[in-house]
């Protein structure tokens, strides 16, 4: 009896989680400049604000019952002021995340694609999220992966011919041989190249470039 294979059912693709510290480095580095900026400049204010409350205060001169209620006003507006400046630097902090996120993301992506053309791999053409920075930039950067890909399919059709040129030969010039295998290998290894695709996602958002056919 003939075993029926019975195929397993695909686990659901997860879109992939959004990540806000890409270079943690980068935007860590100016989240805390802008949340100590802030900090520093509601520091300035309240000490501004103490001393224009403390000579109000002594031309006052009010009673000892009066001095009282002014104190523990007092500490309850150094407390509210004190929150008011943590949340103003919490708040400029993770706005400084929010701004380098956008530069970082496309650099981030770059990167990435750099690393693949290191590695003989051609990227997967994507594109930048509509909040990002850095598209015309990211637009060239496409274009030219792109314009360096058909250049390599170009190549290793012209590789391709001339192979099937040079074993056609072979049996009139049996030297051609060892240089037509050498050419097949290379052709071979530019299709590789040209077929292999980046299984990592990258973010999304300036349309990518429109492909042209692949010479044959």
């Amino acid at each position: 009896m003939a075993e029926t294979a019975v195929a397993a059912p695909r686990a659901p693709v997860r879109p992939p989680r959004r990540r806000y510290l890409v270079d943690r480095r980068f935007q860590l580095k100016y989240a805390l400049v802008m949340a100590g900026a802030g900090l520093a400049v509601a520091v300035v204010f309240g000490l501004w604000l103490h001393q224009a409350h403390a000579q109000v205060t002594a031309l006052l001169a009010p009673d000892a019952e009066t001095r009282l209620l002014v104190e523990r006003s007092d500490r309850l507006l150094f407390g509210a002021f004190a929150l008011i400046a943590v949340l103003l630097a919490a708040a400029l902090a993770l706005l400084g995340v929010v701004i380098t996120h956008r530069v970082a993301g496309p650099v981030f992506v770059m990167a990435h694609y750099l690393s693949l053309l290191a590695q003989g791999r051609f990227p997967r053409m994507r594109t930048l999220r509509r909040s990002d920075e850095l598209k015309e930039l990211f637009r060239t950067f496409l274009d030219s992966v792109e314009a360096l890909k058909q250049r390599e399919a170009r190549h290793a059709a012209v590789l391709e011919d001339a192979v099937a040129r040079m074993r056609a030969a072979a049996e009139r010039a049996p030297e051609l041989a060892p240089a037509a295998e050498a050419l097949a290998a290379a052709a071979r290894e530019r299709r590789a190249a040209l077929a292999v695709d980046d299984p990592e996602p990258t973010p999304l958002a300036v349309s990518a470039p429109h492909r042209g056919a692949d010479p044959s």
